[in-house]
């Protein structure tokens, strides 16, 4: 009896690959999903059109590296300012320790605020760059790589 060959010994990608005008819509709705949904949609988008095309492939990984250096931003931040205001809060603190922790706590949250209106111009001019089929790379750190 032949010996069954395991079918994953040789991965290969099944993936349909897309057309040029396929790829420049999910390259675009990447970009533009990105802004309302963040980490979520780019990597649902990232992980199902990674093997569909090199432009699309590009686009969704820089939009996901762009993602993800958000979402790490905003951690740290609010783990440096949450306990802040914790600490300020406590029984037997001074109003003058309060007042500063809760003007840090400020800053920080008009620093977000502020990297979220950066992350919005940003994704739309990833969106038109992607419209017109130009490749796109955010400034971000590379948790993946791009094509």
């Amino acid at each position: 009896m032949p010996e069954a060959q395991n079918p994953y010994a040789n991965p290969v990608s099944t993936a349909v690959p897309l057309s040029p005008a396929e790829e420049k819509q999910w390259a675009v709705l990447t970009h533009v999903l990105g802004i309302f949904f963040g980490v979520i949609s780019a990597a649902a988008f990232y992980f199902i059109y990674r093997d569909r095309g090199p432009f699309v492939k590009h686009h969704t990984a820089t939009e996901w590296n762009f993602q993800l250096t958000l979402a790490v931003i905003h951690g740290v931040s609010f783990l440096l300012a949450f306990p802040l205001i914790i600490g300020a809060t406590l029984p037997g603190t001074s109003s003058d320790t309060f007042f500063v922790a809760w003007a840090i706590y400020m800053v920080v949250y008009l620093l977000n605020f502020v990297l979220r209106i950066v992350a919005l111009v940003l994704g739309i001019r990833a969106a038109v760059a992607a419209n017109r089929g130009s490749f796109y790379t955010y400034p971000s750190f590379r948790f993946v790589k791009v094509a």
